[in-house]
């Protein structure tokens, strides 16, 4: 039986998570300290406590939140774990009155975000125009992302390493206007 359980990671799961996303292509990764300091972090767990994946997510502006990485386990991938993992995600940010963004080049991610109604776009030049009110609260939070050195090293190791990337995907869904 798998729970999802919304909590900090301790510094070892941080550790082993931080190894294990650096051979997964399309998560660019966030350092030791953003797991660390994360307040919405969905966790799949069996019934020993053990980990089988996580659900990065954090508040990027007083009405948006940010479903970052969705991450299982290899082993325990084809199981549904990262479809409860986005899917609690979405509503534990629906509760908190937060409206969700979210990027993805992994098809099963997508269909989730088409299933919960999100609206899709291929680049951040192409806002939709539901939320051209707030494409400078995306502009400037998406420039903060690049400037993190860690994540500028991911970026550039994943490109050389992975050099058939699919094109990323960003997804919106609307609960606060």
């Amino acid at each position: 039986m798998v729970k999802i359980i919304k909590r900090k990671v301790t510094t070892s799961e941080t550790k082993f998570l931080l190894k294990a996303i650096k051979l997964t292509p399309n998560i660019m990764g966030y350092s030791f300290r953003e797991w660390m300091e994360a307040e919405h972090i969905m966790v799949a767990e069996d019934e020993a406590g053990k980990i089988l994946g996580v659900c990065l997510n954090y508040d990027f502006h007083e009405y948006w939140n940010k479903i970052a990485a969705l991450f299982v386990l290899e082993e325990f991938r084809g199981q549904g774990i990262g479809k409860l993992l986005f899917y609690e995600s979405y509503q534990d940010a629906a509760r908190r009155n937060k409206n969700v963004f979210t990027i993805s080049a992994n098809q099963i991610v997508i269909k989730m975000m088409q299933d919960l109604n999100f609206v899709l776009f291929n680049n951040l030049l192409d806002f939709p125009q539901v939320i051209s009110q707030y494409r400078f609260t995306f502009y400037g939070h998406s420039l903060a992302w690049l400037m993190n050195f860690y994540r500028m090293q991911e970026i550039i190791r994943k490109t050389i390493v992975y050099s058939d990337r699919q094109n990323f995907v960003y997804g919106i869904n609307l609960t606060h206007r």
